[in-house]
């Protein structure tokens, strides 16, 4: 076999190889450069999605003290409302969903932990307001506790939205 013929087969292999490598790391650059405005976007829904769970935990919880407190206050317990309303809950179930969509993993397990503690503080309301004593009824411990998951868990949520949205990684 002719020098320059092996010399050829011995170099093609080489060229192509280089010449695909330039080609993957051209599309990852390209894709790169397409993504920073999409990263953007996706980054800009995830902190809406994440400040509006927050906000409306706290429309809610202060929605149901209010209710607590009507509940337990003799004064109070004459004229305030016999239950919650639906719709009480449905803009945080609402926000908690749209956390779930927007992810990460490790976020969206979160909010579905803060739409599970609004629920179960929710029906601690229910029960307080279906005693004869409120204040005298294991309720209103069940009650306290309840509420302080659903604070634990929104700093939670907020801890880790936060580290995830300024690119420290911080998941517990």
């Amino acid at each position: 076999m002719d020098s320059a013929v092996v010399a050829a087969l011995i170099t093609t292999p080489t060229a192509v190889l280089a010449a695909a490598a330039a080609y993957a790391a051209g599309r990852a650059q390209a894709r790169a450069a397409h993504r920073g405005p999409v990263d953007a976007i996706r980054r800009q829904h995830q902190r809406e999605a994440y400040a509006a769970l927050v906000a409306e935990v706290g429309k809610y919880e202060s929605r149901v003290f209010r209710v607590y407190i009507e509940t337990i206050s003799p004064r109070m317990r004459a004229q305030r409302s016999d239950l919650l309303a639906t719709e009480d809950g449905e803009a945080l179930v609402f926000a908690a969903a749209a956390v779930r969509l927007e992810g990460p993993a490790h976020l969206a397990d979160l909010a579905h932990r803060i739409e599970l503690a609004s629920n179960h503080l929710y029906g601690a309301v229910l029960e307080l307001q279906h005693t004869d004593d409120p204040l005298a009824s294991p309720a209103t411990r069940m009650f306290e506790e309840r509420h302080n998951t659903l604070k634990d868990r929104t700093r939670e949520f907020v801890d880790a939205a936060s580290a995830h949205l300024n690119g420290t990684n911080s998941r517990q």
